[in-house]
């Protein structure tokens, strides 16, 4: 049984108090104040509603409230900042981020419990059959991120083709190779050791992949999963294991996204090769942290009003990225004065989503991510390196106050409701789409929400039918299923 870390009510409003009485000793309005700890109430009761960590949903929820409100006013107060400044319109923003989740909370509790009758992933059932799963899995999804990177960033390709839609359907195989590696360690020894070379290799291939792209995020998946694998299987991590999680935050804020972020100017728009080279050059000519921390704080002082950065002190960009209030603060503005897009971002979208084979002359540059970016910039907006707007700001840029209640209320537990009817995270294909989710979810949009509940699903469930069913197909020796061996302990008994 997973265990569930609810909040009790004394620790959410002890936090909440103290966070009050931080932001008004530092100058922070009343009124903004007032409403954030409306916000913060709600996320709090809304997560253990949800049943905490233990559930997918609650997973995922933790995720989008840290990046969105609670990691950016903890750290306003911890940098003895007025957590009001440095928006552009600080009142109405937090008023939407109240509204938004008191929302959330309310659809939770109406609709949380809901649970519907859908299909679920197909699951190797044999040790036999599994070992042969891991080999396709591993082959077909290295290939098809190879392919899917060599025409993701490159100028030549003006529009999509079916190398690349094939490419992105079939990558999420190299996460499920890392999984089902997990899961067979683990069982096969008994609960003993969760690491062998067949859970490295697709592990390096994530982290490199994320590298290439300076994607802090593809960087830190594999890892963030491969944790999260062994805690729902019954692993027992060491010491040393929780060792390695904090230098990994440490590496993490100190070394890796400064590298990132100074390394996406050289590699944007370039092909896979030209990024291999450059990202490996870069790494190799500038590994000094305080270089590449200046670095990163020079770019985002010479950006737009979208990517200033929501913290006056130096060396807190990397901070102000997960910190979403920022950017949703200039889309809000940008709205506020009774200009709103409608379905035009979802419609671009849900556009971008259909398979190549399907929708003929689909344009890279003509993204949901872009338009939002133009509609915040005054003009068309192709740059690859949009910031990232949260489903706060997108619904009310959308829809007004009329979306901010109603994704909330009606979208999220949507979303809720398909994932946990849908995916065991216990099992390898609930894992990965856990994993798939950790990052986008944080950080979705309105129209990032609809594709979330319409496509990942239904492209997971239809990779796994089609994969699984043709290992199935392959005659194998040893159908007795994956356990734990005669005479072996209990997994929960038992740490590396």
């Amino acid at each position: 049984m997973i265990r569930a870390f609810k909040l009790s009510p004394f620790v959410i409003c002890t936090s909440v108090s103290l966070l009050v009485i931080g932001e008004l000793a530092l100058g922070t309005s009343l009124y903004f104040t007032a409403m954030m700890a409306i916000a913060l109430l709600s996320i709090g009761v809304t997560y253990n509603l949800l049943g905490g960590v233990s559930s997918f949903s609650g997973i995922i929820f933790t995720g989008f409230a840290l990046c969105t409100i609670v990691i950016s006013q903890f750290a306003k107060v911890l940098l003895f900042e007025a957590a009001d400044k440095n928006l552009e319109v600080p009142q109405l923003t937090i008023s939407l981020y109240a509204v938004f989740f008191l929302s959330a909370m309310v659809g939770t509790f109406l609709f949380g419990k809901v649970r519907l009758r859908l299909p679920s992933p197909a699951e190797s059932l044999t040790g036999a059959q599994t070992s042969l799963l891991y080999g396709v899995a591993f082959s077909v999804g290295l290939v098809s991120t190879i392919v899917f990177e060599t025409y993701v960033m490159n100028s030549a390709q003006s529009n999509y083709n079916s190398a690349q839609g094939y490419g992105l359907a079939f990558a999420p195989l190299l996460l499920f190779s890392l999984v089902i590696a997990i899961d067979r360690r683990i069982r096969l020894t008994g609960g003993q050791h969760s690491i062998d070379l067949f859970v490295l290799i697709p592990w390096i291939a994530l982290i490199l992949f994320g590298f290439f792209d300076t994607s802090r995020g593809g960087m830190i998946r594999p890892t963030v999963v491969y944790f999260f694998a062994c805690y729902c299987r019954g692993y027992r991590l060491a010491k040393r294991h929780y060792l390695v999680i904090a230098s990994g935050i440490v590496l993490f804020f100190y070394f890796i996204a400064p590298l990132e972020l100074f390394t996406r100017g050289f590699i944007f728009d370039q092909p896979l090769s030209a990024r291999i080279y450059i990202a490996f050059h870069v790494l190799a000519t500038h590994h000094d942290p305080t270089e590449l921390r200046n670095a990163a704080n020079q770019g985002s002082q010479g950006g737009n009003a979208v990517r200033q950065d929501y913290y006056s002190r130096p060396g807190t960009y990397v901070l102000s990225r997960l910190s979403l209030i920022r950017a949703d603060s200039s889309l809000i503005e940008t709205c506020s004065h009774g200009f709103h897009y409608g379905f035009a971002s979802a419609k671009i979208g849900l556009l971008q989503s259909i398979p190549s084979f399907l929708y003929k002359n689909k344009q890279r540059d003509t993204t949901a991510a872009n338009y939002l970016a133009g509609v915040v910039e005054g003009g068309d907006n192709p740059n690859h390196l949009s910031p990232t707007f949260s489903a706060v700001a997108d619904s009310y840029g959308a829809f007004g106050w009329f979306g901010v209640v109603f994704a909330p209320l009606f979208l999220f537990p949507m979303a809720f409701i398909v994932y946990e009817s849908v995916f065991d995270f216990s099992r390898p294909w609930g894992t990965v789409a856990l994993g798939v989710l950790l990052v986008s979810f944080s950080e979705t949009s309105f129209t990032g929400l609809l594709l979330l509940i319409l496509r990942t699903p239904i492209s997971l469930i239809l990779l796994s039918y089609l994969v699984v069913g043709l290992v199935k197909m392959v005659p194998t020796r040893g159908e007795k299923a994956i356990g734990l061996r005669p005479g072996s302990p209990n997994l929960e008994e038992n740490s590396l």
